[in-house]
């Protein structure tokens, strides 16, 4: 794979003689410590890795800055900031749910393990967190300890349904062994396959209360090292779930 690095600047400022402030160019962020900047910065790497590697096809490996020449304007201190992207080109081939991104959710209807009957009308009003797996996906096992976490950190503010193509018979004696805390949607090839365009498991996907999909991830990233832009860290969703839920 081919790799490159980008130069970007950023502007710090000090505001006033009594507090250095740490102005980037751009934006109307303002940091409050030189120790600050690398965490920004990361946050910078991460965001850009969620939104922009379709488009320019390069992953963000790492960041890293300089600090250039310093200037006097007025009573501040102004420094130049030399941030360097470490960027690493990919073949990243964009899957069909991926399209369903902002659409309203798939027509619904299916009987749980519980015995509830879910359809869109039921989760109307409601964030919606979606889980796409089955029992031989060793992906997706490896993930429900973090999913159970999750729904215990949301409970009834939000609904969890997690939907398999496996039979009700497996996916019962699957969760005699291992427990999975969700609502469980079994027998749904016809969903995943037609409703979801699902080529590749696991898939989480997050509703908001009006029924339109607005998050789809490839799964848990299980730390930072992992190269898959479309994986999100539990902290990154359960933002996600609190954003919609506060709305």
């Amino acid at each position: 794979m081919r790799k490159t690095t980008i130069i970007l600047f950023l502007l710090i400022t000090t505001i006033a003689s009594s507090q250095d402030y740490y102005h980037i160019q751009g934006t109307e962020k303002i940091l409050t410590s030189k120790d600050s900047i690398q965490p920004y910065l990361n946050t910078v790497k991460n965001r850009y890795n969620k939104t922009s590697v379709e488009k320019y096809g390069y992953i963000a490996n790492s960041v890293s800055y300089n600090l250039l020449e310093t200037f006097q304007r007025n009573d501040s201190t102004i420094t130049w900031v030399q941030l360097s992207l470490d960027l690493q080109k990919v073949d990243y081939k964009r899957e069909e749910i991926f399209e369903l991104k902002d659409k309203q959710l798939p027509a619904i209807e299916f009987v749980t393990l519980k015995g509830n009957k879910i359809d869109n009308k039921f989760i109307q009003g409601k964030v919606t967190f979606i889980n796409l797996w089955f029992v031989n996906c060793a992906p997706c096992l490896k993930e429900i300890p973090k999913l159970n976490e999750i729904k215990k950190e949301f409970g009834e503010k939000v609904n969890f349904i997690a939907v398999t193509f496996d039979p009700k018979e497996k996916v019962l004696d699957f969760i005699e062994r291992k427990p999975f805390d969700f609502e469980i949607a079994y027998d749904q090839m016809n969903l995943l396959k037609e409703g979801f365009k699902v080529s590749s498991y696991p898939k989480i996907l997050i509703v908001d209360k009006s029924g339109k999909i607005s998050f789809i991830s490839n799964g848990i990233k299980e730390d930072d090292s992992e190269s898959d832009n479309v994986k999100h860290s539990v902290e990154e969703i359960e933002e996600q779930l609190r954003d919609l839920v506060a709305k």
